[in-house]
C-alpha cells in the first residue's frame, strides 16, 4: 500500500509517522521549502541568542500528544506557564496605560459582565455530550446560527466590556466577534472542559491547566519529526514540491506534483489533505469533490493573525497583558523566561485588525506596531530587531486557524472529518483540538488510522486526462 501526504506541518507529519511506522510505503510533498508549517520560530531577527514564535506558541499542560513529542525529542516548557482565565488586565485606553486596580476603578463590573458571556458558551457547551460531535446538540442549528457578537448584544455590552469581548475573539479566535459560531466558541469550551478533567482525574490535583512556551522553540517538534521521517529511509519528504492536482476514485488516486524540473504523477492507494484548505482551494480534483465537501473547502473560515515582534536593549515596561484600543489589539512579552538584557514585545492583531495590517508592506506594520509600543512604554529606545508576519498574505496559509463561522459548525463539521473515497482530510481544522498544535498531531493519527484500517491496496487508478 502507498499512501501521498500532502502538507509538512505537524498533521502531515504525524500522518507520515503513523504510516510508516504501520510499513505503509509513504512520501510528503510540501509546497514550500521548510517544514513546520504554522510552526515556525524565528531567531535570525534578533540578538543575544532569543526567538520567539511567528506561528503557533503555546502548549496546555494537557495537550498530551504535543507533550509526549516533547519527551521524544528532549524538548521541555518554559516558565511556571500562563493561566489565560487570571491574566492580568492591563488596559491601553486613550493613549493612558491603566493597571489592573485602575481598570477596576474604571469599569469595576467588568470582570460580572465578561464572566456573563462565558457563562452563556458553558451553558451552550453542557449540550455537548461528545466535543467531537457538536453538530448533536440538541439545539445546534439555533447556537450554530448565532455568533458571539449576538451573545454580546443579547447582554448589552457596551464600553471597556465590549472592548475586552471584542479582544478575547480577536486573540482566542483570530476573527471579529460577528464571525465565530456561538455553538464553535461552546465546543471549543466544550473540549477544553474534558482535557482539564481528564488532566485532573490522572493527577488528583485539581491543578488548573496552564499554557507553556517550549524552551528553545517549539520548531524543535517538527525538526525531530523530519529527522524520525528521514531515519525510516527512502524518499521520505519532497520540498517545493506543489500539488497541481489529484485524479482520484474508488481505485485510489493519482497526485500531480509540481517542481522544478516539471509536473510528475504520485500514483496512491490513500492520499492524506494535510495543508490549509486555503491552499486546497488551488488544486483541480478529478472528479470534483461531493458538493458538501467541496464547498467545506471553498467555504470554511480562517483567521487573520498578524504578530509583530521587536526587540528592546532593556526590558522596560510592566509586566502581564496588555489590551490596547490601538491597531495593535494585544501585546505581551514573548521572552518573559528567556535570559538576558534584551527582551521582545509581540503585538499580536486578529480579525480585521490583522487584514489591516496584511495589506501593508513589513516596515510599515513594524512602524505603526512601534508607534503603539512607546504609547504604552514611553521610555522604549530604538530597536534591535524584530519581524512582522502576516498569516493570511500567505498563499500556502491564507490565515492563522480555523474558525467556524455561523453556520458552520453543522454544515461542515463531520464532512471534513469523513474519508472520501480514498482522500482523507487532515490538520486543526478537522480536529476536535481545532485551532492548535494537539488538533495537528490528533488530526494526523486520525487520517492514518483510517487508512490502516482500511488495511488493503486498491490498486491503480486512471490518470487525469488534460
Amino acid at each position: 500500500m502507498r499512501s501521498v501526504v500532502v502538507g509538512a506541518g505537524l498533521a502531515g507529519l504525524a500522518a507520515a509517522l503513523e504510516l510508516r511506522a504501520a510499513g505503509v510505503e509513504t512520501v510528503v510533498v510540501e509546497a514550500g521549502g521548510r517544514i513546520g508549517g504554522r510552526v515556525r520560530t524565528v531567531r535570525d531577527r534578533f540578538v543575544g541568542g532569543q526567538h520567539v514564535e511567528s506561528g503557533a506558541e503555546w502548549v496546555d499542560t494537557d495537550h498530551h500528544r504535543v507533550l509526549a513529542r516533547l519527551r521524544r525529542y528532549g524538548g521541555e516548557l518554559e516558565g511556571p506557564g500562563q493561566r489565560f482565565s487570571a491574566l492580568r488586565r492591563y488596559l491601553h485606553l486613550d493613549g493612558a496605560l491603566l493597571d489592573p486596580d485602575e481598570v477596576r476603578r474604571v469599569a469595576p463590573d467588568l470582570d460580572d459582565r465578561l464572566g456573563e458571556l462565558e457563562d452563556r458558551l458553558h451553558r451552550i457547551a453542557d449540550g455537548i455530550a461528545d466535543p467531537a460531535a457538536p453538530e448533536r446538540h440538541p439545539h445546534a442549528a439555533h447556537h450554530d446560527a448565532r455568533s458571539l457578537a449576538d451573545l454580546a448584544s443579547d447582554l448589552g455590552l457596551r464600553g471597556t466590556a465590549a472592548l475586552f469581548a471584542r479582544r478575547n475573539s480577536q486573540g482566542e479566535f483570530a476573527a471579529e466577534p460577528h464571525d465565530v459560531s456561538s455553538l464553535f466558541a461552546a465546543q471549543q469550551r466544550a473540549q477544553m472542559r474534558a482535557a482539564e478533567g481528564a488532566v485532573d482525574a490522572e493527577s488528583m490535583s485539581g491543578t488548573s491547566v496552564a499554557a507553556h512556551r517550549v524552551r528553545g522553540g517549539l520548531d524543535l517538534v517538527a525538526r525531530g519529526m523530519a529527522a524520525e521521517l528521514d531515519a525510516a529511509g527512502g524518499e521520505a519528504l519532497r520540498l517545493r514540491s506543489e500539488v497541481t492536482a489529484v485524479a482520484w476514485g474508488e481505485g485510489g488516486a493519482v497526485v500531480h506534483v509540481g517542481d522544478a524540473t516539471g509536473v510528475h504523477p504520485l500514483p496512491a492507494d490513500h492520499v492524506v489533505l494535510a495543508c490549509s484548505l486555503v491552499a486546497l482551494r488551488r488544486v483541480r480534483f478529478e472528479p470534483a469533490l461531493p458538493p458538501p465537501l467541496a464547498q467545506a473547502v471553498a467555504e470554511l473560515g480562517y483567521g487573520t493573525v498578524t504578530k509583530t515582534a521587536l526587540q528592546f536593549a532593556s526590558r522596560s515596561w510592566p509586566s502581564g497583558h496588555v489590551n490596547t484600543d490601538r491597531p495593535s489589539q494585544r501585546v505581551y512579552e514573548p521572552t518573559v523566561d528567556q535570559p538576558g538584557e534584551h527582551g521582545i514585545l509581540m503585538a499580536y492583531t486578529g480579525g480585521a485588525g490583522g487584514l489591516d495590517l496584511a495589506a501593508r508592506a513589513e516596515d510599515q506594520r513594524l512602524a505603526l506596531v512601534l508607534d503603539d509600543l512607546r504609547s504604552i512604554a514611553p521610555g522604549l529606545g530604538e530597536p534591535t530587531g524584530g519581524f512582522s508576519r502576516a498569516w493570511s498574505a500567505h498563499a500556502r496559509f491564507g490565515g492563522s486557524y480555523a474558525v467556524y463561522r455561523p453556520g458552520q459548525v453543522t454544515a461542515f463539521w463531520q464532512v471534513l472529518r469523513r474519508p472520501c473515497g480514498p482522500l482523507h482530510l487532515a490538520g486543526e481544522h478537522t480536529a476536535t483540538w481545532t485551532g492548535y498544535l494537539e488538533g495537528a498531531l490528533e488530526s494526523g493519527e486520525r487520517a492514518a488510522a483510517e487508512i490502516v484500517g482500511a488495511g488493503v491496496s486498491l490498486g491503480p487508478v486512471e490518470r487525469p486526462r488534460h
